[in-house]
């Protein structure tokens, strides 16, 4: 008896775990949202550093997240600094830096994710 209930009670485990995955490939799988905030007031940053962190809320991972950032006017910059991260998970996010050949303090740094790919 004790095996039945087992059996059972493994089946019924199996059977729902094999209807969350196909709810999970079959769902409609939004892009990812990815945002970025800069984080310049974290003590120990070098003159020439912008840290920031990217967060991805959307429920899909993005992969090969290219972060780019310009130091001046954005239409004619003097510097482009440009990072790559391998994945930013979904709902989660990631820190990083970019650096530049001269300090930023007093200049205009605009910062923006410029592009990802599916995994």
């Amino acid at each position: 008896m004790v095996e039945w209930i087992v059996g059972v009670g493994s089946t019924l485990l199996v059977l729902i775990m094999i209807g969350f995955v196909g709810l999970e490939v079959f769902a409609d799988s939004s892009s990812p949202q990815l945002s970025i905030t800069l984080l310049n007031d974290e003590p120990g940053i070098a003159p020439n550093e912008v840290r920031f962190e990217v967060r991805n809320s959307a429920d899909t991972t993005a992969a090969a997240v290219v972060i780019r950032g310009h130091l001046g006017n954005e239409a004619d910059p003097t510097q482009i600094s440009e990072v790559t991260f391998d994945y930013v998970p979904a709902h989660s996010k990631a820190r990083g830096a970019l650096i530049f050949a001269t300090a930023v303090a007093g200049k205009k740094v605009a910062v923006r994710a410029a592009g990802y790919s599916d995994p």
